[in-house]
């Protein structure tokens, strides 16, 4: 006959004595997944009695690591699983098991127990920031738990996290979060303002942030970086990470902005303008992302100033630009 293998249960019956052994066994672990939740409340106390001394090293388990985390929204399991992570937090969400342990117990864990574990994160924002797996876990213990000194050292290091690409998500995902939650983030916004803006607006990945910034900062702050990003409108227009703020930035724009930005490309209005005249527009419409770029400001556009726009675009139609697919949109919006 055939018999189960090292670490598997047998016939679907708790495996009592061996559940480290079985829970790091591929098989095992998935089998305790299923059969640990059934269990009665006693049951459950003597799992979480044998499993306890050996959860820190079955959260870093390749196997084991999927039973913690099944065992996380377990009430009687949060205790032992506090103290398997007490004082070893950043560790933990700097691994790629570990990482995905906490932020399940994070996710079910009492309001005050998930502060607790989450202190610990204090003076180590930017280093967890930086990692592959700290990333997504300082965004799931600002989600559940909106920390301020959270904010505040992401807030302090900005400009060396949003030309990361994991830093960059931490930057996002906060000011997201905070500004949902009605948290000031008038500092990160800030320290973007105070930093290298325009460079950032280009960059593969800080362009995320500005956005992030200009969609969720104050009114007042909003405008100061529409008043430092929009002049280089036409520049951002023509890289694939600087066209996408530059769209953001005509999104915003008050009307008189617009204007600034539309005379740049078009000339003064009523005008008859030579075609040789107008490099801004033949640039945009020959550019893979400053097309789109180009749609975003003829959205914006009223009445007569867009209509006299779309005759300069009609003009300027080429086999070798983009102008047929903007009139196109233009024509469907």
């Amino acid at each position: 006959g055939t018999s189960s293998p090292p670490g598997a249960t047998a016939g679907g019956k708790v495996p009592w004595g061996s559940l480290v052994a079985t829970a790091m066994d591929p098989k095992g672990s998935r089998e305790l997944q299923q059969l640990l939740p059934k269990l009665s409340k006693g049951q459950l106390a003597r799992a979480r009695d044998e499993l306890a001394p050996h959860m820190h090293a079955l959260s870093r388990h390749t196997f084991g690591n999927y039973l913690v985390s099944k065992l996380a929204p377990l009430a009687p399991m949060h205790a032992a699983l506090a103290a398997a992570f007490r004082g070893r937090v950043v560790e933990l969400l700097c691994h790629a098991q570990g990482s995905r342990v906490v932020q399940a117990y994070l996710a079910a864990a009492a309001p005050a127990e998930a502060e607790s574990l989450v202190s610990e994160l204090d003076g180590h924002v930017v280093e967890c920031a930086l990692d592959t797996h700290g990333s997504w876990g300082v965004c799931v213990a600002f989600r559940h738990t909106h920390a301020p000194f959270l904010v505040a050292q992401v807030a302090k290091h900005v400009a060396a996290l949003c030309t990361q690409q994991h830093g960059v998500r931490v930057v996002q995902q906060l000011l997201h979060e905070a500004a949902s939650a009605g948290m000031d983030i008038s500092a990160a916004v800030g320290s973007l303002l105070e930093g290298e803006l325009g460079y950032l607006a280009a960059h593969p990945f800080g362009n995320y942030a500005v956005q992030a910034a200009l969609r969720h900062a104050a009114p007042s702050q909003r405008v100061a970086m529409l008043d430092a990003l929009l002049p280089s409108t036409l520049a951002l227009s023509g890289s694939k990470h600087g066209s996408n703020v530059a769209e953001m930035l005509l999104m915003l724009a008050s009307v008189e902005q617009l204007e600034a930005v539309r005379r740049q490309i078009f000339g003064p209005p009523d005008t008859p303008v030579d075609l040789a005249e107008l490099p801004q527009l033949r640039a945009l419409m020959s550019s893979p992302f400053g097309n789109y770029v180009l749609q975003a400001l003829l959205r914006k556009l009223k009445d007569g100033r867009r209509s006299a726009a779309l005759q300069l675009v009609e003009r300027h139609i080429s086999d070798d630009n983009f102008g047929r697919a903007i009139l196109a949109a233009a024509s469907s919006a």
